[in-house]
């Protein structure tokens, strides 16, 4: 089993800081804020031992792909520069096979700050994420026998995230999606749709992300959507679990009460979990508590320092 993931590549950093810090550093405390990299080197200056890893949603699911016992591979774009190269070799420890383009824009930075009530103070700075080029993603990445895993955010440059799709359904490939957040899935509602209808396998969603694409509640939105979808929506409800829409029927699967150090990547190991459990053939009901189990513990860790032996008996105890 393999996934082929493409999506922005972004360094991770996750900081544990005293509750004013953000305020004192421009940021609206809660808040997820993009901003020039002059911006985000001076808010990273201010942290004290912060927690790095190669990141953004794509890489992270091919990560917690691997660390199950898949095979992934990442598509992605860096800078020419230490980051960039401190990105690869993390990905690539991870066992993550790469498919790194390297831009003269500085690589992509998402910082999260967590205060001691686990609020987040996110400032983003995509950087040489944004130059990744569908045409210079060689042939070798389609692989007919993997799935293309993308991230909505490669929709943010106009025709990236189509062409990538068109590539990877010409090769044969099954598509995977993430919509990837409640301002895309709003401003690419009709390109998301007309993807979800023809190409796409499973879509990944929040329920911020599920409000905006589909205009409905969820179990009605379910129902009314999966009917003009090509393959499986599974929309990922945090703290309530998961659900999905199978054979006229509303699937759901909760999930036990546990306070998140860092919730940075759930989502991403959740899509993880759950396509591994997906192409092992495991019912839906599986799938959905394989991504729920994972996710667990993916926000028990600062970022995405995951524990391979808890998440291979996770796996295994649930195939």
């Amino acid at each position: 089993m393999k996934l082929a993931c493409t999506g922005n590549a972004l360094m991770d950093v996750v900081a544990f800081v005293d509750s004013g810090l953000p305020a004192s550093l421009g940021l609206v405390p809660g808040s997820t804020e993009h901003a020039d990299p002059g911006r985000v080197e001076r808010v990273l200056a201010a942290l004290e031992d912060p927690f790095s890893t190669a990141g953004g949603g794509a890489a992270n699911t091919a990560r917690v792909f691997v660390a199950l016992g898949g095979r992934a591979a990442f598509a992605g774009s860096v800078g020419r520069d230490g980051q960039g190269r401190t990105y690869a070799r993390d990905l690539a420890a991870a066992g993550v096979e790469l498919e790194l383009q390297e831009s003269d824009r500085a690589t992509g930075v998402f910082c999260a700050l967590i205060d001691r009530d686990g609020r987040r103070s996110v400032i983003v700075d995509p950087g040489a994420a944004s130059a990744l080029s569908p045409d210079l993603i060689p042939d070798s990445f389609f692989d007919p026998g993997a799935v293309l895993y993308a991230d909505g955010y490669l929709a943010t440059v106009p025709g990236r995230l189509e062409a990538v799709v068109e590539r990877a359904r010409a090769a044969g490939m099954k598509v995977a999606l993430d919509l990837g957040g409640h301002r895309l899935a709003t401003a690419n509602a009709d390109l998301f749709r007309d993807l979800v209808a023809r190409h796409c396998d499973w879509t990944f969603m929040n329920e911020d992300e599920f409000a905006a694409f589909s205009g409905l509640g969820m179990e009605a939105g379910l129902e009314r959507l999966s009917a003009e979808a090509r393959g499986t929506l599974v929309v990922k409800r945090a703290e309530e679990g998961a659900a999905c829409w199978v054979d006229g029927r509303l699937v759901e699967s909760p999930v036990r009460s546990i306070r998140a150090l860092d919730d940075t990547g759930a989502g991403d190991a959740f899509a993880a979990g759950f396509l591994l459990a997906a192409l092992s053939g495991a019912p839906v009901e599986r799938c959905l508590r394989l991504g729920n189990r994972v996710a667990e513990h993916a926000i028990q860790v600062p970022g995405m320092a995951l524990d391979r032996e808890r998440l291979r008996r996770a796996a295994d105890a649930l195939r």
